[in-house]
């Protein structure tokens, strides 16, 4: 009797228990090879790699780098952050006209993955510091591409701002409930939930953990706090949380996130650092965002790169200019965390800007063959 006891608890228990029962440890389930979701985060108005890699002013961008793969020496030569972004996202050296922030004439990264991944519009998303004609970026002028296959866009006034914002100024806000509220109120709904599903519809089930990670977020989104943010980013800081709420609700495939505070070290090299001290605790919200949910830890890939770098020293004013000769002026950095990277790297060679968007189109099983830039294949695993 003992024997069949025994023998009926392992089939209960599942191959995991039976593993463990044999003496050893539970095996972890294997990373896979590529990511199912990709995170590139553009830190624009130019940032020079030291700082970048600097691990007690940007400490999560050096857990990064630790785990994952720095490539270095990537030349920029973009004359604004306007063409610099552009370049980017298209992989292309193609003139872009930056004081008239012109659409560019190549299919963006964007357009590229949800045409040939066959991807909805709330599965690719760009998030930007600023609206207005910045948002040009998210598609381009190509014929065969374009707006047909755009993103869908979220920026200062966050990713539901548009069409809520009439139904906001007639209701107002919600208020957002305390954390520690929301384990009370699950458990409620809990057991409540047998008796309210007599008078709901059989697909409704609001009891579940699913409806309440949408419902969360949500709220913190429409109470729109970040629009009073007096800290040193104030649109970075706009973006970082709606960047935040579209992860968490519509679990994007390709999600980009562009920043632009940086720019403050033409006026101030203090102001500068604080920036990307918040703008790193910004990156580390939007991981642990990604980390807490099991449909996308250990399958996403963060990418952080910065669109033009700065001169390698403040001047006597205080203020760190993008003016000089130096390699900190004409170079960025590149750090990329996530599946697909080669276990020993090696990457030889030249590298642009203009090869991060060949590089992230492949690590989703895309292509974009009328890039200048290739992607960095000796970083990544071989499909």
């Amino acid at each position: 009797l003992r024997l069949v006891l025994l023998l009926s608890a392992l089939l209960l228990l599942g191959p995991a228990a039976s593993v463990q029962a044999r003496g050893g440890k539970a095996k972890k389930p294997r990373p896979p090879a590529f990511p199912s979701h990709v995170v590139l985060v553009i830190l624009g108005g130019g940032v020079r790699t030291q700082d970048l890699l600097d691990a007690s002013l940007m400490p999560t961008v050096a857990d990064m780098a630790s785990s994952g793969h720095v490539v270095r020496k990537v030349a920029s030569n973009a004359s604004n952050g306007y063409t610099a972004a552009a370049r980017l996202l298209t992989g292309s050296t193609r003139a872009v006209d930056g004081s008239a922030k012109s659409r560019p004439a190549l299919p963006t990264l964007f357009e590229i993955v949800r045409a040939q991944r066959e991807l909805s519009r709330e599965k690719v998303w760009f998030v930007s510091f600023e609206g207005g004609d910045q948002l040009h970026l998210a598609h381009s002028d190509d014929a065969h591409h374009g707006a047909v296959f755009a993103p869908s866009i979220a920026h200062g006034q966050g990713a539901f701002a548009q069409p809520l914002a009439s139904f906001l100024e007639t209701l107002g806000r919600p208020v957002p409930l305390e954390p520690e509220t929301w384990a009370q109120l699950r458990r409620l709904r809990l057991l409540s939930r047998a008796a309210r599903q007599a008078y709901l519809p059989t697909e409704v089930d609001a009891g579940l953990p699913k409806a309440e990670r949408v419902e969360r977020a949500l709220l913190r989104e429409l109470d729109r706090k970040a629009l009073l943010n007096r800290g040193p980013n104030p649109r970075d800081e706009q973006a970082t949380r709606a960047a935040r709420t579209v992860l968490e609700v519509h679990r994007p495939t390709l999600t980009v996130i562009r920043y632009g505070e940086a720019g403050q070290a033409q006026a101030s090299y203090a102001a500068y650092r604080a920036v990307l001290a918040a703008n790193d605790r910004g990156l580390a919200r939007l991981r642990k965002a990604v980390q807490d949910d099991p449909r996308r830890a250990g399958r996403t890939t963060f990418v952080v790169v910065t669109d033009r770098g700065r001169n390698e020293k403040p001047d006597a004013q205080g203020r760190l200019g993008a003016d000089d000769a130096s390699k900190q002026r004409g170079t960025v950095a590149v750090v990329i965390d996530g599946p697909g990277l080669a276990r020993k790297p090696r990457l030889k060679g030249p590298r642009s800007i203009d090869d991060l968007a060949p590089t992230i189109a492949y690590l989703l099983g895309c292509r974009m063959p009328d890039a200048d830039g290739t992607p960095w294949l000796g970083l990544l695993r071989a499909r």
